[in-house]
């Protein structure tokens, strides 16, 4: 990956004319875009309009010195990533450290060699562009990892409703259960308990254990729920039809008139969606297991 390719723009901060003309003829012959200001103030009202890849500062200066324009341009979240790099005849290791500490990069000595800032400057516009670049990656990685985050949050919530639609299913078909237990099985056990008859309690035991077994499947095939469609009632009268008993035994069997039966028969056959009156009954339900 190249990044020396792209025109880059210096900022110079010089008090002194010539400092600024030496690194001007220096620069603009290596290719640089340049900006001058000769004074701190200067140099941070010019960033503010036209923000350059990094800056050449000299320390000594009238009003404000190069540290202490150091320290706002860093105080700025528009300049903070700048590299300065600092410029000085001044040579003592605490005016060096003085320097890092308010932000700087680097620190050249005057008078400097030639090479030795284009090879600095080239260094750390490198280093800077970079780390810009790396930046740059790590924010859409987090971006990416945020929008992977929101799809993993929005398939667990997802995932949360349906296991709550489960559970409510759950709990829905276990009242259901109990209601028809209540209603179509209790009864019959009654009946059989008072029921002298052999053959009417063996056709109430066949019922009940139908009615167990519409209970524990309460889904046939076609998507037809006959408990859920189905009255108590029908239900009973479906499952003697099942068994290949006539409406008149079944009459007997329910104490229910014969023309009651065929009236349910009716219904029935309604409410399965049987409009084809040639389909026999008994063959339907039976096709049904």
């Amino acid at each position: 990956m190249d990044f020396t390719d792209a025109p880059c723009t210096v900022l110079i901060v010089d008090d002194d004319p010539f400092g600024i003309i030496q690194l001007q003829t220096l620069l603009k012959d290596s290719g640089y875009k340049l900006i001058t200001a000769s004074d701190g103030a200067s140099a941070i009202e010019i960033v503010k309009r036209d923000v350059p890849d990094i800056i050449l500062l000299d320390i000594i200066m009238p009003n404000m010195d190069g540290y202490e324009t150091c320290r706002h341009l860093k105080e700025d979240e528009l300049s903070d990533s700048i590299p300065i790099i600092f410029l000085s005849g001044l040579n003592s290791t605490e005016e060096k450290i003085n320097a890092f500490e308010a932000g700087g990069v680097d620190y050249i000595t005057k008078p400097f060699s030639e090479k030795e800032v284009l090879v600095r400057l080239q260094t750390h516009l490198t280093l800077h562009r970079v780390n810009k670049h790396l930046v740059h990656e790590l924010e859409n990685r987090d971006e990416e990892l945020q929008h992977q985050e929101s799809k993993a949050q929005n398939t667990s919530t997802a995932l949360r409703v349906l296991l709550s639609a489960i559970e409510e299913e759950k709990k829905e078909l276990a009242e259901r259960i109990q209601f028809k237990a209540e209603k179509l099985i209790l009864p019959k056990i009654l009946e059989i308990a008072a029921e002298g008859n052999p053959e009417k309690k063996e056709a109430l035991l066949e019922s009940i254990v139908y009615t167990f077994q519409e209970l524990t499947r309460p889904f046939v095939p076609g998507g037809v729920e006959l408990g859920k469609t189905l009255s108590p009632t029908e239900l009973q009268i479906v499952n003697l039809i099942k068994q290949g008993k006539s409406s008149k035994e079944i009459s007997d069997i329910c104490n229910i008139s014969v023309s009651t039966i065929a009236s349910h028969r009716k219904t029935i056959r309604k409410k399965l969606n049987i409009t084809n009156t040639k389909v026999n009954l008994y063959t339907y339900l039976n096709s049904l297991d």
